[in-house]
């Protein structure tokens, strides 16, 4: 599908969903019917070889000003975590309790080169978790001598979602199960030059926090397979 094919049907998509939104208006809430999120509760501190640094070191680049993240999104997450090796990882979550197309304005792609960063390449990934197998992006940049590979996904309600398109079809389809769904964009990076180590290690890292992460919430996190 060329750019431009890409772009028509989007725009379609758009207006369908807006037609179907007046119509349908769905009025069910899917965060008010699960248990509430409390990221500082719900990620944990500690799991297998990592744990949180008591000291955060300044490491994780908030792509917006708090006040910014604060109108955007529910809840925020920032930590930087070591192995035993003392190799860093860097965790961000934005939470967002009526999903809207505001998660969009945080992908790394877009925030990133707003901080400054350059973009170098953007890739897809599979990522096999415990419980689903997430769909996610890779991307490369940098900032001076700073080279800062990221890995990250979005998820609509129960489903990682990986465009825009697929986004509104999400979206479209829980709107004709009468429910607004809530949305959460996940995103682990590393300061390293060698970026295929840098992702070997990002998965790795992400494997271990999707188990220590309690079942009854892990979909919240990584998707659902069904």
């Amino acid at each position: 599908m060329s750019l431009n094919t890409k772009n028509i049907f989007l725009l379609v998509l758009m207006i369908a969903a807006a037609t179907l939104g007046g119509v349908l208006r769905p009025s069910i809430s899917m965060a008010d019917e699960r248990p509430a999120i409390d990221l500082e509760v719900m990620v944990p501190l500690q799991f297998g070889e990592w744990r949180a640094e008591a000291q955060q070191s300044g490491y994780v680049i908030n792509p917006q000003q708090k006040s910014m993240l604060e109108k955007l999104y529910s809840q925020t997450l920032s930590r930087t975590y070591v192995d035993q090796r003392g190799y860093r990882i860097m965790l961000s979550i934005a939470y967002g309790k009526n999903q809207s197309d505001a998660l969009s304005l945080h992908k790394p792609e877009v925030c990133y080169p707003a901080q400054g960063f350059k973009l170098h390449a953007k890739k897809d990934a599979v990522i096999e978790l415990p419980g689903n197998t997430v769909n996610a992006t890779r991307i490369e940049t940098s900032l001076g001598s700073r080279f800062e590979p990221v890995t990250y996904w979005t998820v609509v309600g129960d489903q990682i979602v990986t465009s825009n398109i697929n986004k509104k079809l999400v979206e479209i389809n829980y709107s004709i199960q009468d429910r607004v769904p809530d949305g959460m964009l996940f995103r682990i990076s590393s300061i390293d030059k060698n970026t295929s180590a840098a992702y070997s290690i990002q998965e790795r890292f992400a494997k271990d926090i999707a188990d220590a992460i309690d079942k009854k919430n892990r979909n919240r996190f990584i998707g659902s397979n069904t």
